[in-house]
Formats: C-alpha cells, sequence, structure tokens
C-alpha cells in the first residue's frame, strides 16, 4: 500500500552561513536570533568547522549572510521526486563578534555574531556641531559622509516634512544612539532589511503606520511535528492590558519671544477620553516655537502639538501588549499578523510585531517568540526617547567674527554672538560656526542693564539651559 501523507526530511543543513572570502566548510550547529523596530538585529551563530585554525582576521569585519531553509520533502511517491529545501529568508550584515568555543580531533567549535552595518555606528563616538540640517538630513550626513553608506543602502519615506533645526550637538554619543535619539524625538522608527538581489542590509525609515507590511495570515494551533513555512503556525497568545496616562500637556521656553504668556502651551489625548487610561503627563521643554494645530489630522512636524501626540502614542505603546509564539521563519517586525482560527480577538484584528527572539538546534526545531502591539488608525508604534547627555557646567569656546583678525565679534540686534567650540572639527565658513548665541550680563535698572562688546576671539564659558546641549548661552 502506497504511503501518500508527505514526509519532511529532517535536514541539518537548513541553515546556511556563508562569510564572504571565507573557504572554510561552516556547519550550523545552532543559533539565537533578536530583531526589533528600531533597533539593530543580533545573530549568535554556532558553527562546526574541519579547519581547526579559523584566524579572527578572516572573520570580524567581513560581510556574512545567514539563510533559513525549507525543510526537504518527499510526497512519499516511488516516482515523485523529493522537493529540494528552498530559502524562506536570509539576513544580511556583518561578523562583530568570533569565539572559538572548544576543539576536538575531528573539528572545531566556533560561535559569530552577525549584525547589520547600522551597529558598527555604535563604536563611533564624537563630538559634533550640526547647522541648518533636518533630523533626516542629519542622519543621512551621518550615514553617507562618516560610514560609507550609499542610496541603496537605506531608505526615507516620511509623511511629515521635517523643519530645519538651528542647531543640534552631539557631545560624547555614539553615532548609533544619537541617530536613535533625533529619530526617536520625532517619532520615526525604522526596521532592517534584506536586498536579496544586492545581497546586502538595508535601513528603511519611516514615522507612519501606513508602512507597516499588511496581511500576514497565519493560523492558531499548537505545532506537531516537523514542518514548512506553509505549515506554520501560531500558539501561546497572550495579551497583557495595563493603565497608562490619559492626555499630555507641554510647554515650552522660547528666548526669542519670551514673554510671559502661554501661547507655547499644548494638550493632546489620542483616545479622546478613554476611560481605561488615567492622568495627565506633563511635559516641559520640548523645543518647538509654534503650538499646532491640535485639531488638525497631521499637525506640523515639531510643533508643540506634534509632540503632545507623539508622547502620547508612546504611552498607548504601552496599553496592551502581546506576545506569542510561532513556527513562522518569514515573520519579522514591522508586519501585521491576522490570526485566523481560534485566537483572541486583539490578534485576530491585527497585530504589529516588534520584536522577536528565534532559535533552532541541531537537536531541536526552529522556534520564535515574538512581542506586539495591536493595530491602530491613531495610534502608530513610536521608539522610546533616548536621553540626552546632561551638560554639567561649561565648556570652552571663543568669539567668532565674519572677518579675520576683526576687533570685535559679530553681534546682531538682540546682543547675540556667533561662538567656535573648541571641541568642533568641522570646517564652517568664517563667523558661521555656531548658532547665535546669548550672552548673560547684569540685568538691573530702567534701561536693562549694560553690554560691553566682545572681542574677536575671546574666550568664553558656554553653559546650557537645564543641561540641554541644543541650548547654549
Amino acid at each position: 500500500m502506497t504511503n501518500l501523507t508527505p514526509m519532511i526530511i529532517f535536514d541539518h543543513s537548513r541553515y546556511r552561513l556563508k562569510v564572504w572570502r571565507n573557504k572554510a566548510p561552516l556547519d550550523v550547529l545552532a543559533f539565537t536570533g533578536q530583531e526589533a523596530l528600531s533597533q539593530p538585529f543580533r545573530y549568535a551563530i554556532e558553527f562546526t568547522s574541519a579547519e581547526k585554525g579559523i584566524e579572527p582576521a578572516q572573520m570580524l569585519m567581513q560581510q556574512a549572510s545567514f539563510t533559513l531553509t525549507s525543510p526537504a520533502i518527499n510526497p512519499g511517491i516511488r516516482w515523485m521526486p523529493i522537493v529540494p529545501p528552498e530559502p524562506l529568508r536570509s539576513v544580511y550584515g556583518v561578523i562583530s563578534g568570533f569565539k572559538l568555543l572548544s576543539t576536538s580531533r575531528d573539528e572545531s567549535r566556533y560561535e559569530v555574531t552577525l549584525e547589520p552595518r547600522l551597529a558598527l555606528l555604535a563604536r563611533s563616538h564624537q563630538y559634533a556641531i550640526y547647522q541648518k540640517l533636518s533630523v533626516p538630513e542629519i542622519v543621512e550626513k551621518i550615514l553617507r559622509e562618516r560610514h560609507g553608506f550609499r542610496g541603496q543602502d537605506f531608505l526615507f519615506s516620511l509623511a511629515y516634512s521635517y523643519p530645519r533645526r538651528e542647531q543640534v550637538m552631539q557631545y560624547g554619543e555614539d553615532d548609533l544612539r544619537f541617530i536613535q535619539r533625533l529619530l526617536a524625538e520625532v517619532g520615526i522608527w525604522y526596521k532592517v532589511t534584506a536586498d536579496d538581489r544586492l545581497k546586502i542590509d538595508v535601513v528603511e525609515f519611516y514615522d507612519d503606520q501606513r508602512d507597516y507590511q499588511f496581511n500576514v495570515y497565519l493560523p492558531a494551533r499548537n505545532p506537531s511535528g516537523m514542518h514548512g513555512e506553509e505549515d506554520a503556525v501560531v500558539w501561546g497568545m497572550e495579551t497583557a492590558y495595563q493603565v497608562v496616562e490619559g492626555k499630555i500637556a507641554t510647554r515650552n521656553y522660547d528666548y526669542h519671544d519670551a514673554r510671559p504668556y502661554p501661547g507655547l502651551n499644548t494638550e493632546a489625548d489620542v483616545t479622546r477620553g478613554d476611560r481605561t487610561t488615567y492622568g495627565e503627563a506633563y511635559h516641559y521643554r520640548d523645543d518647538y516655537r509654534i503650538p499646532g494645530d491640535r485639531y488638525a489630522y497631521q499637525p506640523e512636524a515639531e510643533s508643540g502639538v506634534f509632540y503632545a501626540r507623539l508622547h502620547h502614542e508612546r504611552y498607548l505603546n504601552q496599553r496592551i501588549r502581546l506576545r506569542g509564539m510561532t513556527t513562522s521563519a518569514t515573520l519579522v517586525p514591522g508586519q501585521e499578523l491576522k490570526v485566523k482560527g481560534d485566537a483572541p480577538e486583539t490578534f485576530r484584528k491585527g497585530a504589529i510585531i516588534t520584536h522577536i527572539t528565534n532559535s533552532a538546534r541541531r537537536d531541536s526545531s526552529f522556534e520564535m517568540t515574538f512581542t506586539a502591539i495591536p493595530y491602530s488608525e491613531t495610534v502608530c508604534f513610536r521608539p522610546e526617547r533616548v536621553p540626552k547627555p546632561v551638560m554639567a557646567g561649561t565648556i570652552p569656546a571663543r568669539v567668532s567674527s565674519t572677518k579675520v583678525n576683526d576687533t570685535y565679534g559679530d553681534i546682531d540686534k538682540d546682543g547675540l554672538y556667533r561662538v567656535a567650540f573648541n571641541f568642533d572639527r568641522e570646517k564652517w565658513p568664517q563667523g558661521g560656526e555656531s548658532l547665535w548665541v546669548r550672552l548673560a550680563r547684569p540685568y538691573a535698572g530702567e534701561n536693562y542693564g549694560f553690554h560691553w562688546p566682545l572681542l574677536e576671539g575671546t574666550e568664553v564659558a558656554i553653559a546650557f539651559e537645564g543641561g540641554d546641549p541644543d541650548r547654549p548661552y
């Protein structure tokens, strides 16, 4: 009697590690990977090799790919050929870590860490000034000029048009933390994808829920035995709820118009009075100069209402957290997963994958744990804010002028100066080394004190309002 049930053949080579310029045979033993929105992925991959003396230089900083394939399938009919494995998904990046774990008579066991090129930005620590650039322009400048990224290596697809900022300071932060801080400030999220044609990792930047990958369907049932991607399932689904902040209030101080009036006060409630939220979160000193329209569908970028809504979306991202397990090797952050069958309503309506952890070993099958948030038309995923460095004390600078060897430094109608920071290595035009900076001076009497002009080249001590590196005086 002929068995018509297809058999899935267990094959240790379902996971393939390829390191450019490496000729040693690499047999994957186990791996654990983590991926998340607005974070570089990280894969720890154990492998064995008959070559016992692989040198670190053969691995570190080499481009590499890690491919997950489907299992081979035997149709169970004598005259039908075995269906060979097919690639399900490839991850491209660079080898950032290398270990020799053990050595036996026949082979050695190693481990490598595979990360996207973006992760290497954490090894670059800088002190720098950026002037008259928007947040996306600053990020692109760093990627292109400092790290050699080209047009095919990243993509900006943004719903908002972001204004150019007068000045932004990077003070001792590594480049990855710095750009993640700027992106989080304005609600831009990113994901790392793969270009299988060019065999490279690509960073994609978005700021709207319309840029999720929609309609990924998987059935709800417990896994049983070996399976291919077409048999991928979801199980172990959990939904956690908690009370979060009900509304947001913001206020800013702008010295350009420092009159005591409430024009820079704004409020936002994205839920419009949802009774499962509570309280007010008051955020002081978000950097904006216009309050914005609280009733606009899409308020002006970097206005007070814009920041208030972003704050509330971050809180609302924590209100409902979803968790589950799957055997799908193609589920990635940024997808909208809809679970079919007997599943909680939040999973059936659509869950936005925000984080995954996947793993497999020679003696165990592939498995993935994921976390998600419910899809919403009004609440988008927003990365958590990264704290700015706190500027304690003062830093040295010298008064600047547009004329070489000028007697006095340049001064504007409000008595502000431009200065050249001692740490800044950028070659700015003469007299254009900074934004206009206020001068602290005696203030008393009917005519508001006095002003002794500073000479060009005068050493000054620059302090920062609230320790904020973007608010020098």
